[in-house]
């Protein structure tokens, strides 16, 4: 008998790492092969940290009305650039920046708390970043608020 298939792995064997890997969200767009938002490894990437404090200035002068949406359009997907631009104005004053925190679950794939400080009150929002096309993309921006 000729050996068509290679022989399956066990899933105990020591010393075989699996690894996760990112599959881009797409909200319920659908792109031909050649077209499709292609995941890019870490290391292809700019440095993360310094990349979210940037993006994260850019984004509470955006929200206090003291810089154009359009400049964060690049690295945002257009359904979360939509909900970035319902969220102008969001607070008058400006604000503060008090704590940000990044997780990676996955490579390329970050996700990130931050808690600003308007002088009135906290907020807090959350952040999701993957890595596509050889860029960090944005593709969630949600505040997060309390119940009363």
């Amino acid at each position: 008998m000729l050996p068509l298939f290679p022989p399956r792995e066990r899933r105990n064997e020591p010393g075989i790492k699996r690894k996760l890997f990112l599959i881009p969200s797409n909200f319920g767009e659908h792109y031909e092969s050649e077209f499709a938002p292609v995941p890019t490894p870490q290391s292809e990437l700019p440095e993360l940290r310094q990349w979210v404090k940037n993006f994260v200035l850019r984004l509470i002068e955006i929200m206090s009305m003291r810089r154009s949406p359009q400049q964060l359009a690049r690295w945002c997907h257009r359904a979360t650039f939509t909900q970035l631009l319902t969220m102008t104005k969001f607070f008058e004053r400006s604000a503060k920046v008090r704590k940000v925190h990044i997780r990676q679950p996955l490579e390329s794939l970050a996700e990130v708390t931050v808690t600003i400080d308007t002088g009135e009150r906290i907020l807090a929002l959350v952040l999701r970043f993957e890595g596509i096309d050889k860029r960090w993309l944005c593709t969630v921006i949600e505040p997060l608020r309390s119940t009363p």
